[in-house]
């Protein structure tokens, strides 16, 4: 918790922001479009696999969140502000003070996202949180249509090349928007395919490298997804640097209390 002096220097840090950036915070808090969007710049990746202690790759699919990261329209960017840093000889302690929308960076729907009645993040099943992680990619689609769509027929494809989709997997939808310019227009799910994973192959989240699991414009796959009790992750990130099937995904979902999503720490384990 802080105090009222720690909250009074981040107020007055704050303050002293420079004309121009605070302009360009508030441009993106009512363009929804951040620093590096409005500049043309594309997305960085976190660097890909580490070995871990048992002999297993790990793969994080977690962007850095920071102010510059791209949010959907309507939603300010990630503001930090430094209320303390530790000072010479090593005196004191740095800590920052950050502000970010809910579904910001990687992270997590939960259904109350969409649905009236549906659970908050804290009450997503722990459970449902390391699973099968399944990779279906239509990049070479969305290239040249960026509201290209997942099919129940794109799903077909896949098994008939890699076996059936395992029951309580998370199927990810790769599109390559992380290594195009940001923007909103990206591919994402039709909501049959989404009816499809989760009733007849038991999936328990569905995932995507874009800002979205539905295109601009289109509600579909939120409905579908979070409305069968299921979550969703996205802005995912090195989707293209994990096999396609035999991973499994580990999804640190906050806990904030009644929330309706947060940024999430993806894993995964090759």
């Amino acid at each position: 918790m802080c105090d009222d002096a720690i909250v009074e220097h981040a107020h007055d840090e704050a303050r002293r922001l420079t004309r121009r950036t605070a302009l360009r915070v508030a441009a993106g808090v009512a363009t929804g479009v951040s620093a590096s969007m409005a500049a043309g710049v594309g997305l960085a990746a976190p660097s890909g696999a580490v070995p871990s202690p048992g002999g297993r790759r790990v793969v994080d699919l977690t962007h850095t969140l920071s102010p510059s990261f791209p949010v959907w329209p309507g939603n300010p960017p990630m503001v930090t502000v430094p209320t303390s840093r530790v000072r010479k000889g090593d005196s004191g302690f740095a800590t920052n003070w950050v502000s970010f929308a809910e579904h910001t960076g990687t992270h997590v729907d939960a259904p109350a996202h969409k649905i009236g009645r549906g659970i908050t993040v804290d009450r997503i099943d722990p459970a449902d949180l390391i699973a099968p992680l399944v990779i279906v990619s239509i990049a070479g689609r969305a290239r040249t249509d960026p509201r290209a769509l997942l099919t129940e027929r794109d799903v077909e494809d896949w098994e008939t090349r890699h076996g059936r989709i395992p029951r309580g997997a998370l199927v990810a939808l790769h599109t390559g928007w992380q290594s195009r310019t940001g923007g909103a227009d990206a591919a994402g799910f039709s909501s049959d395919a989404v009816g499809m994973l989760v009733t007849e192959r038991g999936v328990v989240a569905i995932g995507t490298d874009t800002l979205s699991v539905d295109i601009r414009g289109a509600t579909g796959a939120h409905t579908a997804i979070l409305g069968s009790g299921r979550y969703a992750v996205e802005a995912m990130a090195n989707l293209d640097a994990v096999p396609v099937s035999g991973s499994t995904v580990i999804v640190g979902a906050p806990r904030f209390a009644g929330g309706t999503g947060g940024p999430a720490r993806v894993l995964a384990t090759v």
